[in-house]
């Protein structure tokens, strides 16, 4: 293997690409059939904060630390800081390569809620594989979380 290809390996590995999730599956976005589920492997999860305005990006808080928009300030400045969207912030590791994903409003929950067995089980979550469902609620999709090595009842 030539050095170039090392790298772009390095790179391809190391850098994280954004997933997203829609009704009928989740998004790679590289222009792969969008998938229904996935088993992963989360590596790192945190808290975030996102503001929209008309339906775009104003400003992210990612790992509760840096603000997107850094001409902004910081959070405790900004008059508009009761309007951000609590997120949680996922690093993923699916197929050898790093992706990032934000969850909001139920898949938030349903994470927390996935973690919360996990914990009552001792086991620290980026030692399993994680299973990643996406269920179908018409203009958007809910993710839901199982355990890769155990399979999930049936449930809507």
């Amino acid at each position: 293997m030539n050095p170039q290809q090392i790298l772009y390996d390095i790179l391809h590995r190391t850098t994280p690409c954004y997933m997203t999730i829609r009704p009928s599956g989740i998004d790679l976005g590289n222009k792969r059939k969008l998938l229904p589920a996935i088993d992963c492997k989360i590596l790192n999860f945190m808290a975030e904060k996102t503001l929209y305005r008309k339906r775009r990006l104003v400003c992210r808080l990612m790992n509760s630390a840096n603000a997107f928009d850094e001409s902004k300030g910081n959070c405790r400045q900004c008059l508009d800081r009761h309007r951000c969207i609590d997120l949680i912030g996922l690093d993923l590791l699916f197929e050898n390569r790093r992706y990032r994903l934000c969850l909001a409003h139920r898949s938030a929950k349903n994470f927390l809620i996935y973690t919360s067995k996990i914990v009552e089980q001792k086991i620290e979550i980026h030692t399993i594989d994680t299973k990643l469902v996406v269920v179908n609620r018409g203009s958007w999709g809910e993710l839901r979380f199982y355990r890769a090595d155990i399979t999930p009842s049936p449930e809507n």
